[in-house]
């Protein structure tokens, strides 16, 4: 989206609101000017949010005349937006890598960041196209896809139902007519699609995508007292683990991406952390 457009956007006094309750939170101060450049509004508009916001939260903001700006109380409790950190952190990330331009993001000046590269992986346009028509509609699709255990690409026909994204690629989790079985296919791969056709038969249930799985971490055992205490802090866990709920479908990524053992299994010294069970919900 350009600049241009972006800066010229009006937007409602529920996110003016946010915007305010924003900036307190993580920056601690927001003024009228604040509102009125980022929002293209008129000083009174801006009197009249700052009106609303402390009719919401009366002891969330005082205004100080040394700084002629609103500035956050000790006893501030954001209202509006998510106060946890990682609702900061991914507006820093989604600057960084462009999924968010400056003019529609909260933050003023942000801090210096630096993320790591991944490589790109390709996806065809059309053939996204063709898929999303092809889940509203429920149709089937011809694709050509290539696998990594096959050396050639193979032609079948697939009934695409959702797309999930593992942390590094996504993929479009299909029931395979030839293979009488759920799927799931890197979009990268998928090298043509073919024909789209109505779906003629009654498709049976996902059981895999549609099971909730309980997944219960902890600190590798082997590790002395000091890196558990520091592994489980920086988990955010609770007697020694944490949980973590996905889709049954989903489980086989997620051990991949956190090189996970199963339960019970010897673990390596630069492991910090094991699965001690994975559970149906």
């Amino acid at each position: 989206m350009h600049e241009d457009k972006i800066s010229t956007r009006r937007w409602g006094q529920e996110r003016r609101l946010e915007f305010i309750d924003f900036r307190l939170q993580w920056e601690g101060r927001v003024n009228r000017s604040d509102l009125t450049e980022f929002f293209r509004i008129s000083v009174p508009q801006a009197s009249l949010d700052f009106s609303a916001y402390q009719e919401l939260a009366p002891c969330n903001m005082i205004y100080d005349r040394t700084e002629r700006a609103y500035v956050a109380t000790e006893s501030f409790k954001a209202i509006m937006v998510n106060p946890e950190p990682y609702q900061y952190l991914n507006e820093l990330l989604w600057r960084e890598s462009n999924f968010l331009s400056s003019s529609e993001s909260f933050v003023s000046t942000p801090p210096p960041i630096e993320t790591l590269p991944h490589p790109y992986r390709s996806v065809s346009t059309e053939s996204l196209k063709v898929l999303l028509k092809a889940i509203k509609n429920s149709f089937a699709v011809e694709i050509s896809y290539q696998s990594m255990s096959k050396p050639e690409p193979e032609s079948r026909w697939v009934c695409p139902r959702t797309f999930a994204f593992d942390g590094f690629r996504w993929h479009v989790r299909c029931y395979c007519l030839k293979s009488g079985v759920y799927k799931d296919f890197v979009l990268g791969r998928i090298l043509a699609i073919f024909d789209v056709q109505p779906l003629s038969e009654s498709l049976p249930p996902d059981d895999d995508w549609e099971t909730f799985v309980r997944v219960i971490l902890a600190p590798n055992p082997n590790y002395h007292d000091a890196l558990r205490i520091a592994i489980e802090k920086d988990f955010g866990m609770s007697d020694g683990k944490t949980e973590v709920t996905l889709r049954k479908a989903m489980l086989y990524y997620f051990k991949k991406r956190l090189h996970l053992s199963e339960p019970g299994a010897i673990v390596s010294e630069d492991q910090q952390i094991v699965m001690l069970s994975a559970n149906p919900v």
